[in-house]
């Protein structure tokens, strides 16, 4: 139901930003140089619940295997000059912690992402590729039991404008003791710099 919901709305949303009388509302842009490194930042949300923290405040909160921030860089690059499409790779770490004082309770990954984007001229793009996240850990500190998870591969699907973007990750992870499958997919927003290009 989510992955059609998403996969509903970004139809819908490229049908509009790609029209003719969108394109010329906005105006034409030169593609530009063809290649350069880039700071990606995402703030994920959903996934399996792995663990649930209680507090002394009779609260809790629980840790999703999707959720949290990540922090990745790497470069672009536009095989053909007069193409709109691009490659872009990236490694990065994602992090999810609880907000408890006394104790590091954590879910940890490093990612690694290789995609292919088309961008129009008037600054949307839409972009999907693979996806693997390895060394994933839950890290209890002695609070609830650590888990680790096998390396998993996935896929990202992105629509977006200039620097933002909304992104759907899909990804399971199965831990590395008793085989459970675990549902790590997230919906988030993403950050993209890339020095050279106007934010606005």
């Amino acid at each position: 139901m989510k992955t059609s919901m998403l996969g509903a709305v970004s139809v819908a949303l490229l049908m509009i930003f790609a029209s003719p009388t969108f394109a010329q509302r906005r105006g034409h842009a030169p593609l530009g140089q063809r290649g350069g490194f880039l700071l990606q930042t995402d703030a994920d949300f959903g996934g399996d619940v792995i663990a649930t923290v209680d507090y002394d405040n009779d609260t809790s909160q629980d840790i999703r295997a999707g959720q949290g921030l990540a922090l990745s860089i790497g470069g672009w690059f536009r095989p053909i000059e007069s193409s709109a499409f691009e490659i872009q790779a990236s490694v990065g770490y994602k992090y999810e912690m609880a907000l408890a004082s006394n104790a590091d309770i954590h879910f940890s990954r490093t990612i690694m992402q290789l995609e292919a984007l088309y961008r129009w001229p008037n600054g949307f793009y839409l972009g999907g590729g693979l996806m693997r996240h390895t060394g994933a850990k839950l890290s209890g500190d002695g609070f609830v039991d650590d888990v680790g998870f096998e390396d998993a591969n996935g896929f990202n699907g992105e629509i977006g404008w200039r620097w933002i973007a909304l992104h759907y990750d899909n990804i399971e992870y199965q831990d590395d003791f008793y085989g459970y499958e675990i549902d790590g997919s997230s919906v988030g927003l993403r950050f993209t710099w890339r020095p050279g290009e106007r934010w606005f």
